[in-house]
């Protein structure tokens, strides 16, 4: 059986293409949940022949303090035929396809046991880091391209099935948002300040962890997205009291205060896990229940994104603090059409909800799909 692995380097071959076209060819960068995302870095004056050229199929990974992060960004390009990255990333392809899959490879390094044996190498390097021949070394179960394939084509039908019922959640969050805006022009009246109608408070200090020792513990990058899945939400320790403080309740919402993604914000729905939040997040809630759909529809606004970036102060760190997000100003409906407006919008938001359950349950199944590889 142990025929069936084979190292990394027995699989792929290092590509190190300088970009030396002068064309508009995507700037992408690494998370740390393996996915390519747009750069956000200041590239004025930035020599973009030094940068690497990356194709689809291909892969890159970031092999800097890895025992730190106890995660390796590493994914293969499949959104565009061609981007570039920073030189900091190295960039490999498959040797050849009829030995390994570039898709079964890619969900090979999302196992969770690969990031554990990688962290384990990587803590006699340099600040954690990984060296490249050491992770050359790295064992790979290959079984025969017909088995592959057939994982393959599985994950993928998941995939495609998340897809579908992200793209039902954007159009319904769509019309959700034309419903919102058109109450508003027809029953709110009058302008006040959220600090006027509203709670604010910052969250709990505490270091997350992925050992269920404890609640959920929501962070900016949890709710930097249009989707929170909460299987990846790590944990945390907490007192007794300090949970009653902290824990999350349906129709609240967060607001992150520092950093690239501020003024970020998400309201919380009614089949979120015991959750607290952390402590670079602002929880808003209402003084009066009743309204709050309505202010969770304004403050996650693209209105309200705009008014804290255009306000946060800091260039290098932009933070917003709560008397900054108490200044925001927006309409107020009378109360007496709140209770229509609550009852449609309930209607969108169980829907939304349900198929965010389902979305939870697939990634479920995808995550045990990638941790079985091994056994297949």
């Amino acid at each position: 059986m142990r025929s069936n692995y084979k190292a990394i380097d027995e699989l792929v071959v290092r590509v190190d293409e300088r970009n030396m076209s002068k064309a508009d060819i995507p700037l992408v960068g690494l998370s740390i949940d393996k996915c390519f995302i747009a750069s956000v870095a200041n590239t004025i004056g930035t020599d973009f022949s030094k940068y690497k050229c990356i194709y689809k199929k291909d892969f890159a990974v970031s092999l800097m303090q890895v025992s730190r992060d106890a995660k390796i960004p590493i994914a293969c390009l499949k959104e565009c035929d061609r981007a570039i990255m920073s030189p900091a990333y190295i960039i490999f392809r498959i040797k050849d396809e009829n030995v390994i899959l570039p898709e079964y490879l890619e969900m090979w390094f999302k196992r969770s046991e690969f990031d554990r044996e990688a962290s384990f190498i990587a803590v006699g390097g340099v600040r954690g880091s990984l060296p490249w021949n050491e992770f050359a070394t790295m064992k790979v179960w290959v079984p025969d391209i017909e088995k592959q394939r057939k994982i393959v084509r599985a994950y993928k039908i998941i995939n495609e099935r998340i897809g579908l019922k992200k793209r039902i959640n954007d159009n319904l969050n769509n019309q959700l948002r034309a419903y919102f805006k058109e109450f508003t022009a027809q029953s709110a009246h009058t302008v006040g300040k959220l600090k006027d109608y509203c709670i604010m408070q910052y969250g709990y200090t505490e270091t997350a962890t992925l050992e269920p020792i404890g609640p959920k513990f929501l962070r900016i990058t949890d709710i930097a997205q249009s989707y929170t899945d909460w299987n990846a939400v790590p944990y945390c320790q907490i007192t007794r009291e300090n949970h009653k403080k902290y824990v999350l309740s349906e129709g609240d919402i967060v607001v992150a205060r520092t950093g690239a993604t501020v003024g970020y914000s998400k309201m919380l729905g009614r089949t979120i896990p015991d959750s607290v939040f952390a402590s670079f997040l602002v929880r808003i809630r209402p003084l009066d229940d009743k309204y709050k759909y309505y202010f969770g529809l304004s403050i996650t606004s693209p209105d309200f994104l705009e008014f804290v970036q255009t306000n946060a102060g800091g260039s290098a760190q932009p933070q917003a603090n709560s008397p900054l997000l108490g200044e925001y100003e927006l309409f107020i409906p009378d109360q007496d059409a709140l209770a229509v407006f609550n009852d449609k919008v309930l209607t969108f938001l169980n829907v939304i909800e349900n198929n965010e359950t389902e979305i939870s349950k697939l990634n479920e199944t995808k995550n045990t799909m990638v941790q079985m590889l091994s056994s297949c």
